[in-house]
């Protein structure tokens, strides 16, 4: 489906749910971003102008407030030239039919549904410190050779971990801090003293 064409071919159903709407912006843009070569690209800038409202929600409150010909003005003088038609019309119609409340969600969702279309995998990786360029890339390199697929690192900073890393993709988790090496080495201590004092237990038992 043609975003183009969207605005003739989306149902008006007024008891579409969020996430069902963004479900088909997401499908029609997609399928039109391939078609046309430019999939990476209109997604990118679709991230952009989200972080651009994430910001300034000021100014997705002004779009969504705005008459239809104030919006329209305003959103074709600030990113036509800018960005891809495709991402420019999406803009159009999501704000004629009243739904710029709906682009962060969107959002959301045509990351998930790139992410397939472009062997992307979306990972997240608790630190202690900032990685130096050269661990992250190092890091994104060790990641593409073992899942196949090309690593969209979130990092989170956590001081607690004191060394080492968590890694989680999906509902999988790695985790080689020093945290975790220092928990699972109490947890060894504290099962070897649980041994020592049954078998303690068994020695009085069998003396006695």
């Amino acid at each position: 489906m043609s975003i183009a064409t969207e605005s003739a071919q989306v149902p008006t159903v007024f008891d579409e749910t969020q996430v069902q709407l963004s479900r088909v912006y997401s499908e029609a843009i997609l399928n039109a971003a391939q078609a046309k070569g430019v999939l990476a690209q209109v997604v990118e800038e679709v991230q952009g102008i989200a972080g651009l409202f994430s910001q300034n929600p000021a100014f997705l409150r002004g779009l969504s407030s705005s008459s239809t010909d104030q919006a329209d003005a305003l959103i074709t003088k600030s990113f036509s030239g800018r960005v891809h038609d495709l991402v420019l019309n999406l803009l159009r119609v999501l704000s004629a039919r009243g739904r710029m409340d709906l682009f962060p969600a969107l959002t959301d969702r045509l990351t998930i549904d790139s992410d397939k279309l472009l062997g992307r995998c979306r990972v997240s990786v608790t630190v202690a410190s900032k990685l130096s360029d050269e661990q992250h890339e190092s890091l994104v390199k060790q990641l593409q050779d073992r899942i196949g697929l090309v690593p969209q690192i979130n990092y989170v900073l956590d001081p607690s971990l004191i060394g080492g890393l968590v890694i989680r993709i999906g509902d999988q988790q790695f985790d080689s801090s020093i945290r975790s090496r220092l928990a699972q080495l109490r947890n060894n201590l504290l099962q070897g003293k649980i041994h020592e004092i049954q078998s303690r237990r068994d020695q009085l038992h069998t003396s006695a």
